[in-house]
């Protein structure tokens, strides 16, 4: 029986609507392959990892079971004793862990100012470590100043776009605009370029994939718990062969594949972003006319400053009382509290104007505060 909250719920990150039912995906002959993916894959791995790779114009794709396998496997594998890690501070919680156990190996750590990397890095190999895009300020990672640094050392920059990836990507018809950087730019920068064609931050800021070594979880956008990582293909080898969670753990099931490739391959992709970024622009333009001023560029985690938590707090049961589901953050980029609400693909304009209506109330909240 489907959730009463459904519909009104803007808390989900499945950004384009995709639930995957067991009816339909694609059936399998073994559900997991019973040894450590260095061993045996099934090969619906390989096709998963590869049509992200092409998409992508990278050399090589590889599957891990989450994120953070990925990372650790990436941090364990790839930088040498006496490397060094540049990680930036607002970087996601998993990645700083992940970073961290490199320590034991040899590897030099330390952080940089959230997307403020050094002018100039050290002569030794250098790895950077980002979030693709933020969700505490709604701006992507300074890519290609992180690309530049560590193309000089012989290093790479890793980045989890995990909450990107399947949104924002290469984009046909941006007036020949490709932005590539972050920072100062508003809603209609982006006007005719939407969110792109899903394939990553990189793509979308107009960058390749040189010095990049990509992890991104399909679990959010595409609705399967299982990431992948792409790179030139002497470091996904590498990885293949010595990442250690692929040596002792289980690769994902076939049901995390069969719905990974179903995702990736559904026609409605294209119509599906279409609307994910009409509304999620809409409801940018409904905050501001409310008073109630969008963070970042577009993106469709549509967040307001609230003054206090306490006052977030009763925003946010506000909002619950009239049916309407929504998220209180507390970003690590940046000081207090942020209102926000999730768009998906399969939200109605009805449902939009739920919330707008429920916020046109707690604003009135506001200003009688």
């Amino acid at each position: 029986m489907p959730s009463p909250l459904r519909g009104t719920d803007f808390t989900s990150a499945l950004f384009l609507g995709q639930r995957h039912p067991s009816a339909s995906l694609a059936p399998w002959a073994e559900f997991t392959a019973g040894v450590p993916a260095a061993l045996r894959e099934l090969p619906a791995a390989a096709d998963l990892a590869s049509t992200v790779a092409a998409r992508q114009h990278a050399g090589a794709g590889l599957v891990a079971r989450s994120a953070l396998h990925g990372m650790m496997d990436v941090l364990q594998s790839l930088p040498r004793p006496g490397d060094l890690l540049l990680v930036d501070e607002g970087a996601y919680p998993l990645t700083h862990w992940a970073c961290r156990a490199s320590v034991s190996r040899g590897v030099r750590v330390a952080t940089y100012p959230h997307f403020r990397p050094p002018a100039v890095v050290p002569s030794t190999r250098t790895w950077l470590v980002t979030d693709g895009w933020c969700q505490g300020c709604e701006r992507p990672a300074p890519l290609a100043r992180l690309q530049t640094l560590a193309g000089k050392t012989g290093g790479r920059v890793i980045v989890d776009d995990s909450l990107a990836f399947g949104v924002l990507g290469r984009r046909n018809h941006d007036g020949g605009r490709r932005p590539g950087g972050h920072g100062g730019l508003g809603d209609t920068d982006f006007a005719g370029g939407g969110f792109g064609d899903g394939t990553g931050t990189a793509r979308w800021l107009g960058l390749n994939h040189e010095h990049v070594l990509w992890l991104g979880s399909l679990a959010k956008a595409y609705g399967t718990p299982v990431t992948v990582i792409t790179g030139d293909r002497a470091a996904i080898d590498l990885l293949a062969r010595h990442g250690e969670n692929r040596m002792h753990s289980s690769p994902p099931s076939a049901a995390d594949l069969a719905a990974g490739i179903g995702a990736l391959r559904n026609g409605r992709l294209p119509a599906l972003r279409t609307k994910l970024w009409r509304l999620t622009r809409w409801l940018r333009q409904a905050f501001r006319g409310l008073g109630l001023p969008p963070m970042g560029q577009p993106f469709p985690i549509v967040g307001t400053p609230v003054a206090s938590l306490p006052l977030a707090r009763r925003w946010h049961a506000a909002l619950a009382a009239r049916g309407v589901e929504a998220l209180v953050q507390l970003p690590r980029c940046r000081p207090g509290a942020v209102l926000s609400a999730v768009v998906r693909a399969d939200h109605t304009q009805a449902e939009l104007d739920r919330l707008v209506r429920g916020l046109s109330a707690v604003a009135r909240d506001r200003r009688a505060a």
